[in-house]
């Protein structure tokens, strides 16, 4: 009897995480959408589990000619009131090469090598912690939408009883585009 109650309470708590994963998937469906009706739904929009504190990315590619709004929705109770989004761009670059003396050595016959190079298009923590941005890409390229989630302020009393807040919560984000309408002459 007591090996089934054991198998019970594994089995319950599986179903929790699996009901939980379950949510977190279509979590981007509950964004607001755009106010412009010509914005679709981009296929690459995605939901997951974040846990609070460590920096998650999701990599896109934007088409030249299109707009894009991408925003974010979250569990607030978990993730907190406000989320640190970025727009990296990552380009490949040589590696500058220092001599001794801390000077560029430019001649060398070794194989150049290269390395990525992070360029942040977009941070929403200068611009008032922003939920969504809208922008025109100017060339097709692969880009990064990088999100951190500082969680929710502990409450004293939960530490004196000894609880810890859930440090896993639902982020989703929601990506739309439409052609980018011509405009002038």
């Amino acid at each position: 009897m007591h090996l089934r109650s054991i198998l019970l309470s594994v089995s319950s708590a599986l179903a929790l995480c699996t009901l939980a994963q379950s949510n977190c998937s279509e979590f981007w469906k509950t964004a607001p959408r755009a106010s412009d009706p010509r914005f679709t739904v981009n296929g690459q929009s995605k939901s997951a589990s974040v846990q609070v504190g460590v920096p998650t990315e999701l990599n896109i590619i934007i088409y030249k000619g299109q707009d894009y709004r991408i925003s974010f929705v979250y569990d607030e109770k978990i993730i907190g009131d406000h989320v640190v989004a970025r727009i990296l761009e990552k380009v490949r670059g040589p590696v500058k090469r220092l001599d001794g003396a801390g000077e560029e050595n430019k001649g060398t016959s070794q194989k150049p090598q290269f390395e990525d190079v992070v360029k942040v298009i977009w941070n929403n923590e200068a611009h008032d912690m922003a939920d969504a941005v809208e922008f025109t890409a100017t060339s097709t390229k692969r880009i990064a939408i990088e999100v951190t989630a500082p969680g929710t302020p502990e409450n004293p009393k939960d530490i004196k009883r000894g609880r810890s807040q859930p440090d896993i919560g639902c982020l989703g984000i929601l990506i739309e585009h439409m052609p980018t309408p011509t405009i002038g002459f």
